[in-house]
């Protein structure tokens, strides 16, 4: 079943999203313990001021447990939120975001993460969260989706590409390449 996550499905979203703040090599990944870090995004995720929140957020569940989630949110909006610097802050954590200045684009909906469990990945958990996303933006009068993918996975970009998204251009985010990418819903 694909729905809009809820404050209760926090934890279980921030242990997904690890995977990506791992994939992405950020430096608290190796300075700061997960035990440290996690209850700060937690708290993220909880809010409705963070761009990570669970107002932003679509799940994939499974035999009750969530087997993958996506973050989205209008392109050009980041403003609107606060930085995770913030939380983390609160938390007595050393500084970091993942966000880029030119990581999304007015006028799209972008899809900021996906992920999904390890022995959920295969079966079509991904192009659930993909289609959920679409069907956002159309509701929201957004048509286009766009989203980054990182030029060392070639596996998301073969899926992304698969499913008719073009490389509009090249972005660095986090000192790791990147291509944005759109595709009109």
């Amino acid at each position: 079943m694909i729905r809009d996550a809820r404050k209760e499905d926090a934890e279980d979203i921030v242990d997904l999203f690890k995977v990506i703040l791992t994939d992405m090599e950020l430096p608290i990944m190796t300075e700061v313990s997960w035990d440290r870090l996690k209850p700060a995004l937690i708290d993220a995720v909880k809010g409705d001021n963070y761009r990570q929140n669970y107002k932003n957020a679509i799940v994939k569940v499974i035999d009750g447990e969530i087997a993958g989630f996506c973050f989205g949110y209008k392109g050009g909006s980041e403003t609107e939120y606060e930085s995770l610097k913030t939380v983390i802050d609160a938390h007595g954590l050393p500084a970091f975001e993942t966000y880029s200045e030119n990581e999304t684009v007015e006028g799209e909906w972008y899809l900021d993460s996906i992920v999904t469990k390890a022995e959920y990945r295969g079966k079509g958990v991904g192009k659930e969260l993909m289609a959920a996303a679409y069907a956002r933006a159309k509701a929201m009068g957004i048509p286009v989706v766009g989203l980054n993918v990182d030029h060392g996975n070639p596996r998301a970009r073969e899926l992304y590409e698969a499913q008719g998204f073009e490389k509009t251009k090249e972005i660095m985010i986090a000192d790791h390449a990147y291509d944005h990418m759109q595709k009109h819903v």
